[in-house]
Protein backbone atom coordinates (compact mmCIF):
# COMPACT_ATOMS: atom_id res chain seq x y z
CA UNK A 1 0.00 0.00 0.00
CA UNK A 2 1.13 3.18 -0.75
CA UNK A 3 2.26 5.37 1.78
CA UNK A 4 0.74 8.69 2.43
CA UNK A 5 0.79 11.87 4.62
CA UNK A 6 -1.56 10.68 7.27
CA UNK A 7 0.75 7.30 7.41
CA UNK A 8 4.25 9.31 7.90
CA UNK A 9 2.29 11.77 10.42
CA UNK A 10 0.64 8.65 12.39
CA UNK A 11 4.47 7.39 12.31
CA UNK A 12 6.58 10.22 13.59
CA UNK A 13 3.80 11.70 15.69
CA UNK A 14 3.61 15.26 14.12
CA UNK A 15 0.90 16.59 12.55
CA UNK A 16 -0.03 16.39 9.16
CA UNK A 17 0.67 20.12 8.57
CA UNK A 18 3.64 19.91 9.87
CA UNK A 19 4.90 16.81 8.15
CA UNK A 20 3.96 18.33 4.92
CA UNK A 21 5.92 21.48 5.31
CA UNK A 22 8.80 20.02 6.44
CA UNK A 23 9.45 17.45 3.23
CA UNK A 24 7.84 20.35 0.71
CA UNK A 25 9.58 23.23 2.42
CA UNK A 26 12.07 25.45 0.54
CA UNK A 27 14.52 25.00 2.85
CA UNK A 28 16.15 22.34 5.44
CA UNK A 29 16.08 22.77 8.97
CA UNK A 30 18.70 20.30 10.54
CA UNK A 31 16.91 19.70 13.68
CA UNK A 32 15.65 16.80 15.38
CA UNK A 33 12.33 16.75 13.93
CA UNK A 34 13.07 17.20 10.29
CA UNK A 35 15.57 14.02 11.11
CA UNK A 36 12.53 11.93 12.46
CA UNK A 37 10.45 13.00 9.49
CA UNK A 38 12.87 12.39 6.67
CA UNK A 39 14.17 9.05 8.23
CA UNK A 40 10.54 8.13 8.41
CA UNK A 41 9.59 9.12 4.70
CA UNK A 42 13.21 7.51 3.34
CA UNK A 43 12.11 4.38 4.88
CA UNK A 44 8.70 4.05 3.48
CA UNK A 45 10.05 5.44 -0.01
CA UNK A 46 7.89 8.57 0.11
CA UNK A 47 9.12 10.79 -3.03
CA UNK A 48 9.36 14.01 -0.76
CA UNK A 49 12.96 14.52 -2.93
CA UNK A 50 11.27 14.50 -6.21
CA UNK A 51 8.37 16.69 -4.85
CA UNK A 52 10.74 19.08 -3.73
CA UNK A 53 12.81 19.43 -6.94
CA UNK A 54 9.61 19.58 -9.18
CA UNK A 55 8.50 22.81 -7.26
CA UNK A 56 11.22 23.98 -9.16
CA UNK A 57 13.22 24.81 -5.69
CA UNK A 58 16.48 25.40 -5.50
CA UNK A 59 19.04 24.82 -3.19
CA UNK A 60 20.89 27.80 -1.79
CA UNK A 61 24.36 27.32 -1.56
CA UNK A 62 27.46 29.89 -0.80
CA UNK A 63 30.63 29.74 -1.90
CA UNK A 64 32.60 31.28 0.18
CA UNK A 65 36.82 32.07 -0.04
CA UNK A 66 38.73 34.94 0.18
CA UNK A 67 39.11 36.26 -3.30
CA UNK A 68 42.96 37.66 -5.19
CA UNK A 69 43.80 38.94 -7.96
CA UNK A 70 44.66 36.71 -10.77
CA UNK A 71 43.22 33.77 -13.36
CA UNK A 72 42.80 30.98 -10.42
CA UNK A 73 40.20 32.60 -8.75
CA UNK A 74 38.45 33.74 -12.09
CA UNK A 75 38.78 30.09 -13.12
CA UNK A 76 37.35 28.49 -9.63
CA UNK A 77 34.18 30.98 -9.98
CA UNK A 78 33.65 31.04 -13.83
CA UNK A 79 33.76 26.86 -13.54
CA UNK A 80 31.71 26.76 -10.36
CA UNK A 81 28.81 28.72 -12.23
CA UNK A 82 29.38 26.43 -15.14
CA UNK A 83 29.12 23.52 -12.71
CA UNK A 84 25.74 25.19 -10.99
CA UNK A 85 23.73 25.37 -14.15
CA UNK A 86 23.87 21.33 -14.13
CA UNK A 87 22.22 21.58 -10.78
CA UNK A 88 19.68 21.79 -8.49
CA UNK A 89 21.73 24.65 -6.80
CA UNK A 90 21.67 28.53 -7.02
CA UNK A 91 25.72 29.57 -6.47
CA UNK A 92 26.17 32.52 -3.90
CA UNK A 93 30.01 33.68 -3.61
CA UNK A 94 30.77 35.55 -0.49
CA UNK A 95 34.19 37.22 -0.95
CA UNK A 96 35.46 37.42 3.18
CA UNK A 97 38.50 37.24 5.21
CA UNK A 98 38.56 33.41 6.98
CA UNK A 99 38.67 34.75 10.25
CA UNK A 100 35.58 37.45 10.00
CA UNK A 101 33.93 34.72 8.31
CA UNK A 102 34.48 32.42 11.22
CA UNK A 103 33.90 35.20 13.72
CA UNK A 104 30.71 37.04 12.56
CA UNK A 105 29.62 35.42 9.20
CA UNK A 106 28.99 31.36 9.31
CA UNK A 107 26.37 31.68 12.20
CA UNK A 108 24.24 33.63 9.61
CA UNK A 109 24.55 31.68 6.91
CA UNK A 110 23.57 28.42 8.72
CA UNK A 111 20.15 29.89 9.56
CA UNK A 112 19.46 31.29 5.76
CA UNK A 113 21.40 28.90 3.29
CA UNK A 114 20.80 25.15 2.45
CA UNK A 115 24.84 24.94 2.42
CA UNK A 116 28.22 25.90 2.52
CA UNK A 117 31.13 24.98 0.19
CA UNK A 118 34.51 26.95 2.09
CA UNK A 119 37.78 27.40 0.12
CA UNK A 120 40.43 28.68 2.71
CA UNK A 121 43.81 26.61 2.66
CA UNK A 122 45.13 27.59 5.95
CA UNK A 123 42.70 26.12 8.30
CA UNK A 124 44.08 24.95 11.42
CA UNK A 125 42.50 22.85 14.03
CA UNK A 126 40.89 25.60 16.09
CA UNK A 127 39.01 26.82 12.76
CA UNK A 128 37.74 23.21 12.43
CA UNK A 129 36.50 23.58 15.63
CA UNK A 130 34.17 26.45 14.81
CA UNK A 131 33.31 24.67 11.24
CA UNK A 132 32.53 21.56 13.26
CA UNK A 133 30.11 22.92 15.53
CA UNK A 134 27.68 23.50 12.78
CA UNK A 135 27.62 20.50 10.62
CA UNK A 136 25.08 19.96 12.59
CA UNK A 137 22.50 22.65 11.32
CA UNK A 138 23.62 22.79 7.83
CA UNK A 139 26.05 20.52 5.49
CA UNK A 140 29.55 22.14 5.00
CA UNK A 141 32.03 20.89 2.59
CA UNK A 142 35.85 22.04 2.69
CA UNK A 143 37.17 22.58 -0.95
CA UNK A 144 40.64 22.39 0.49
CA UNK A 145 42.29 19.60 2.14
CA UNK A 146 42.24 19.45 6.04
CA UNK A 147 44.64 17.49 7.86
CA UNK A 148 43.23 15.99 10.37
CA UNK A 149 39.79 15.47 8.26
CA UNK A 150 37.34 16.87 10.74
CA UNK A 151 35.12 18.76 8.05
CA UNK A 152 33.80 16.81 4.77
CA UNK A 153 36.32 17.91 2.06
CA UNK A 154 36.20 17.33 -1.67
CA UNK A 155 39.11 18.81 -3.09
CA UNK A 156 42.32 17.70 -5.51
CA UNK A 157 44.38 14.96 -5.16
CA UNK A 158 47.45 17.62 -4.86
CA UNK A 159 49.90 14.88 -3.65
CA UNK A 160 49.37 12.62 -7.00
CA UNK A 161 50.05 15.75 -8.66
CA UNK A 162 53.57 16.70 -7.46
CA UNK A 163 54.22 12.79 -7.62
CA UNK A 164 53.38 13.27 -11.91
CA UNK A 165 55.14 15.95 -11.73
CA UNK A 166 58.67 14.01 -10.52
CA UNK A 167 57.97 11.55 -12.73
CA UNK A 168 57.35 13.70 -15.78
CA UNK A 169 60.41 15.35 -15.20
CA UNK A 170 62.41 11.63 -14.63
CA UNK A 171 60.90 10.52 -18.36
CA UNK A 172 62.65 13.55 -19.68
CA UNK A 173 65.67 12.43 -18.33
CA UNK A 174 66.72 15.08 -15.92
CA UNK A 175 69.20 14.38 -13.12
CA UNK A 176 69.14 17.85 -11.69
CA UNK A 177 65.89 18.68 -9.96
CA UNK A 178 64.75 21.33 -8.22
CA UNK A 179 61.64 22.76 -6.35
CA UNK A 180 59.74 26.33 -5.99
CA UNK A 181 58.12 24.94 -2.66
CA UNK A 182 55.21 27.21 -0.88
CA UNK A 183 54.09 27.66 2.73
CA UNK A 184 54.41 24.08 4.56
CA UNK A 185 51.61 25.38 7.19
CA UNK A 186 48.89 25.16 3.85
CA UNK A 187 48.24 21.49 3.74
CA UNK A 188 48.00 22.00 0.24
CA UNK A 189 51.55 23.11 -0.92
CA UNK A 190 52.48 20.84 1.78
CA UNK A 191 50.50 17.76 -0.47
CA UNK A 192 52.02 18.86 -3.81
CA UNK A 193 55.66 19.24 -2.54
CA UNK A 194 55.42 15.72 -0.78
CA UNK A 195 54.25 14.09 -3.72
CA UNK A 196 56.98 15.47 -5.55
CA UNK A 197 59.80 14.38 -2.99
CA UNK A 198 58.44 11.29 -2.45
CA UNK A 199 58.87 10.45 -6.27
CA UNK A 200 62.25 11.62 -5.99
CA UNK A 201 63.25 9.57 -2.95
CA UNK A 202 61.56 6.33 -4.37
CA UNK A 203 63.69 6.50 -7.65
CA UNK A 204 66.93 7.65 -5.66
CA UNK A 205 67.01 11.18 -7.06
CA UNK A 206 67.76 14.36 -5.32
CA UNK A 207 66.40 17.70 -4.87
CA UNK A 208 69.40 19.74 -6.20
CA UNK A 209 67.74 23.40 -5.17
CA UNK A 210 64.81 24.72 -3.51
CA UNK A 211 62.92 28.33 -2.91
CA UNK A 212 60.33 28.65 -0.63
CA UNK A 213 57.58 30.80 -1.96
CA UNK A 214 54.21 32.06 -1.10
CA UNK A 215 52.17 31.21 -4.65
CA UNK A 216 52.94 35.04 -5.65
CA UNK A 217 54.87 36.26 -9.07
CA UNK A 218 56.82 37.98 -7.08
CA UNK A 219 58.16 34.80 -4.68
CA UNK A 220 58.19 33.17 -8.42
CA UNK A 221 60.90 36.41 -9.31
CA UNK A 222 62.91 35.83 -6.01
CA UNK A 223 62.87 31.99 -6.77
CA UNK A 224 64.78 33.27 -10.14
CA UNK A 225 67.46 35.33 -8.31
CA UNK A 226 67.59 32.57 -5.88
CA UNK A 227 68.70 30.13 -8.47
CA UNK A 228 70.44 32.01 -10.56
CA UNK A 229 73.02 32.22 -7.78
CA UNK A 230 72.70 28.96 -6.68
CA UNK A 231 74.82 28.04 -9.86
CA UNK A 232 72.77 24.75 -10.81
CA UNK A 233 72.88 23.73 -14.31
CA UNK A 234 70.41 21.81 -16.73
CA UNK A 235 67.60 21.00 -14.19
CA UNK A 236 63.90 20.60 -14.15
CA UNK A 237 61.77 22.73 -11.92
CA UNK A 238 58.43 22.27 -10.46
CA UNK A 239 56.64 25.12 -9.13
CA UNK A 240 53.81 24.19 -6.97
CA UNK A 241 51.37 26.84 -8.15
CA UNK A 242 51.36 28.45 -11.44
CA UNK A 243 52.42 31.71 -10.51
CA UNK A 244 55.26 31.46 -8.85
CA UNK A 245 56.45 30.08 -12.38
CA UNK A 246 54.93 32.84 -14.14
CA UNK A 247 57.61 34.89 -12.35
CA UNK A 248 60.54 32.91 -12.19
CA UNK A 249 59.85 32.65 -16.36
CA UNK A 250 59.97 36.13 -16.93
CA UNK A 251 62.84 37.00 -15.43
CA UNK A 252 64.55 33.89 -16.70
CA UNK A 253 63.41 35.28 -20.16
CA UNK A 254 64.45 38.84 -19.31
CA UNK A 255 68.11 37.35 -18.21
CA UNK A 256 68.68 35.52 -21.64
CA UNK A 257 67.77 31.80 -20.49
CA UNK A 258 66.39 30.28 -22.64
CA UNK A 259 63.91 28.03 -21.74
CA UNK A 260 63.54 24.72 -22.15
CA UNK A 261 66.80 25.08 -23.53
CA UNK A 262 68.27 25.79 -20.05
CA UNK A 263 65.92 24.41 -18.21
CA UNK A 264 62.49 22.76 -18.22
CA UNK A 265 59.59 24.09 -15.21
CA UNK A 266 56.21 22.24 -14.84
CA UNK A 267 53.47 24.58 -12.72
CA UNK A 268 50.40 23.20 -11.00
CA UNK A 269 46.52 24.59 -11.79
CA UNK A 270 46.92 25.16 -15.28
CA UNK A 271 45.46 28.28 -15.50
CA UNK A 272 44.64 29.67 -18.51
CA UNK A 273 47.75 32.03 -18.85
CA UNK A 274 49.71 29.01 -19.12
CA UNK A 275 48.83 28.82 -22.91
CA UNK A 276 49.69 32.54 -23.29
CA UNK A 277 53.71 32.55 -21.70
CA UNK A 278 56.69 32.32 -23.64
CA UNK A 279 57.39 28.93 -23.87
CA UNK A 280 53.79 27.67 -22.85
CA UNK A 281 53.88 26.45 -19.27
CA UNK A 282 53.35 23.01 -18.56
CA UNK A 283 51.40 22.61 -15.76
CA UNK A 284 49.11 19.83 -13.44
CA UNK A 285 45.32 20.68 -14.63
CA UNK A 286 42.70 21.02 -11.82
CA UNK A 287 39.48 20.76 -13.12
CA UNK A 288 37.28 23.49 -11.16
CA UNK A 289 33.96 22.25 -12.97
CA UNK A 290 34.29 18.79 -12.03
CA UNK A 291 35.20 20.05 -8.87
CA UNK A 292 32.25 22.08 -8.70
CA UNK A 293 29.92 19.14 -10.21
CA UNK A 294 31.15 16.83 -7.36
CA UNK A 295 30.67 19.34 -4.69
CA UNK A 296 27.10 20.48 -5.17
CA UNK A 297 26.32 16.62 -6.11
CA UNK A 298 27.25 15.87 -2.40
CA UNK A 299 25.29 18.90 -0.90
CA UNK A 300 22.37 17.76 -2.92
CA UNK A 301 22.77 14.15 -1.84
CA UNK A 302 22.44 15.09 1.79
CA UNK A 303 18.68 16.41 1.12
CA UNK A 304 18.27 11.81 0.74
CA UNK A 305 20.57 10.66 3.27
CA UNK A 306 20.28 12.99 6.56
CA UNK A 307 23.70 10.81 7.91
CA UNK A 308 26.29 13.49 9.22
CA UNK A 309 28.23 10.99 11.17
CA UNK A 310 30.67 9.78 8.52
CA UNK A 311 33.59 12.14 7.60
CA UNK A 312 34.67 11.77 4.20
CA UNK A 313 37.71 13.19 2.04
CA UNK A 314 37.16 12.63 -2.27
CA UNK A 315 39.56 13.48 -4.45
CA UNK A 316 39.65 14.96 -7.83
CA UNK A 317 41.95 13.55 -9.93
CA UNK A 318 44.85 15.41 -11.53
CA UNK A 319 46.50 15.35 -14.73
CA UNK A 320 49.74 16.84 -16.44
CA UNK A 321 49.66 18.84 -19.50
CA UNK A 322 52.28 19.06 -21.06
CA UNK A 323 53.72 22.02 -23.26
CA UNK A 324 56.71 23.74 -24.31
CA UNK A 325 58.18 24.97 -20.82
CA UNK A 326 59.63 21.42 -20.76
CA UNK A 327 61.42 19.21 -23.24
CA UNK A 328 63.32 15.50 -23.74
CA UNK A 329 67.10 15.64 -22.98
CA UNK A 330 67.10 12.80 -24.64
CA UNK A 331 66.32 13.91 -28.22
Amino acid sequence: MKCTLKDLARETGFSVSTVSRFLCGKRRYYNQKEKIIFDTANKHNYPYIQNFYNNGIKLKISLITTIRKGEFFSALLSDFHIAAKNSNCDIEVIDIEKNEFLDSKIESLAKNKDGLCILFPDLNKEDCNIIESYINKIPILSLSPIIDASVNTITFDNYKGGYLAAQHLKELGYDNIGIISGDDTVFEAFQRKNGFMDYLRSNNMKCQWEFKGDYSLESGNKAFIDFQSSKVSNIGIFGVNDYMCFGFMKLALLSGINIPEKLSIIGFDNTPFCNNTIPELSSISTNFIELGERALSSLEKSFINYNKTELFTNLVPVELIERSSTRDLKN
